[in-house]
């Protein structure tokens, strides 16, 4: 067999632990829920994240309790499934998949995502390149 085995919650908690010992993480049954804090660049604020991944389900990543703000009402956060749920990656691409460790791409990309916000929120430019999400097209094979 040369393919990797995909890692079950608590193969990702052990990640989670041992890679991100500030964050808290917890195990129930098939699933996993992370809270920590992510700072993306020394100059950035702190954002309080959760990490919910449900075995054989996409890891789903929240910035809760309003941290994220619209520059205008109007218009929505770009890259986002929700004002508090940033997307990190184009799950048709399958980018991530369950052989992954969140703990190292999970929370690198948001913490990525979270630079290209505050580059987005300061400028009104969206950097950090990606699928469109107002677009209802999918894009081209």
């Amino acid at each position: 067999m040369t393919g990797k085995r995909r890692l079950n919650v608590r193969e990702q908690a052990a990640w989670m632990r041992n890679n991100l010992p500030l964050f808290q993480t917890e195990v129930t049954g098939r699933e996993l829920i992370c809270r920590g804090v992510i700072q993306p660049t020394p100059l950035s604020r702190e954002y309080r994240v959760i990490i919910h991944y449900a075995f054989g389900h996409r890891p789903r990543v929240f910035v809760p309790n309003g941290q994220l703000r619209r520059r205008d009402k109007d218009e929505s956060i770009p890259h986002t499934y929700a004002d508090d749920e940033p997307c990190l990656y184009y799950p048709a691409n399958a980018d991530w998949t369950s052989e992954m460790k969140i703990a190292t791409s999970i929370v690198s990309w948001l913490s990525l995502w979270l630079m290209y916000y505050e580059i987005w929120s300061a400028t009104g430019e969206w950097l950090g390149g990606g699928v469109d999400h107002r677009s209802a097209e999918k894009p081209a094979t």
